[in-house]
């Protein structure tokens, strides 16, 4: 009788191990949709904002991005992450750890006579250093892809209705001053 419960006892082992493996194995694990070489990687070149005023977006693989701008006497920079909805792709910046000046993304129109009424250091009380030494905050910034152009999509917060933001994958010339 002893030998007999010990079968049983390892069948029923060895029936449960199979009957969780099935069940395990029919679970799917949803992995999050990776998309091949999606139209959004690569560089884009701002083409709506006139000269000298520069700007590029560089969207990479592993859903980071890095922006610059530069125009006569200041510039920019960026940095964060990207994910996909539908058809738009959203930027965000990740916060910087050192001093810099700040401010949204886009184009900012403050009346001329008004001070800047805004959050414009990324750490309190800090002196920034440098010529360098501006953050520009992506914010959940939409952008769609419309005949090879990349389309800024949220609305101008600011007195300037009428102006776009969109990039282009060729860079934009200059004329040359003779």
């Amino acid at each position: 009788m002893r030998n007999t419960t010990k079968i049983f006892d390892f069948k029923n082992q060895i029936g449960f191990l199979f009957v969780c493996l099935v069940l395990f194995s029919s679970c799917k694990k949803e992995l999050p949709q990776t998309i091949e070489n999606p139209k959004f990687v690569r560089t884009w070149y701002d083409t709506v904002q006139g000269m000298p005023f520069r700007a590029k977006l560089s969207i990479k693989e592993n859903n980071s991005f890095e922006y610059s701008s530069r125009s006569c006497e200041s510039g920019s920079k960026s940095s964060g992450i990207w994910k996909i909805e539908k058809d738009t792709i959203i930027l965000n910046s990740i916060k910087p750890k050192r001093c810099l000046f700040q401010h949204p993304f886009g184009v900012i129109c403050i009346p001329f006579n008004e001070p800047y009424s805004g959050d414009y250091k990324t750490i309190k009380d800090c002196e920034p250093n440098g010529r360098e030494a501006t953050y520009e905050i992506f914010e959940n910034e939409k952008f769609i892809f419309r005949n090879d152009t990349l389309i800024h999509t949220n609305k101008v917060k600011d007195n300037c209705p009428n102006i776009r933001i969109a990039f282009s994958t060729k860079e934009k010339v200059g004329r040359s001053s003779k």
